[in-house]
């Protein structure tokens, strides 16, 4: 008692067996062999290339991770040099109250220099 099928052997007729496809025998067994072998064909070349472009993709996975580390460090580094808005502000401070200052500077050496002589030849006059 055996669940093994026997296919019929090619003899001078075609085994007796439906022409049609019925019990899987006959002349049309070679046309659906020579199918499923082409069909066999054409995923072996479609894993192929699924195979080149997975490769493909992991290496271009490494070159992004790499950019991506290096990228992180470059923002890194501004991050610890780049000069803050809070400093930019105290730095233009600085830089508004010297301006401010030094005019003022000015301002009284030129009162000190021309108007102090001017009113005391004016407190001099008579009245």
């Amino acid at each position: 008692m055996s669940n093994v099928k026997q296919f019929p052997t090619k003899t001078g007729h075609d085994g007796g067996g439906d022409h049609n496809g019925g019990s899987g025998g006959g002349s049309d067994l070679e046309a659906r062999v020579a199918k499923l072998e082409s069909h066999v064909e054409y995923m072996r070349r479609d894993i192929a290339d699924l195979r080149s472009d997975v490769k493909a993709l992991g290496a271009d996975a490494t070159e992004l991770k790499t950019s991506a580390r290096a990228t992180e460090i470059k923002l890194d580094h501004m991050a610890t040099h780049m000069v803050t808005r809070g400093q930019l502000s105290l730095w233009a401070l600085i830089g508004l109250a010297t301006v401010v200052g030094s005019a003022m500077a000015a301002t009284w050496w030129i009162a000190q220099q021309y108007l102090g002589p001017i009113l005391k030849s004016i407190a001099t006059l008579p009245h």
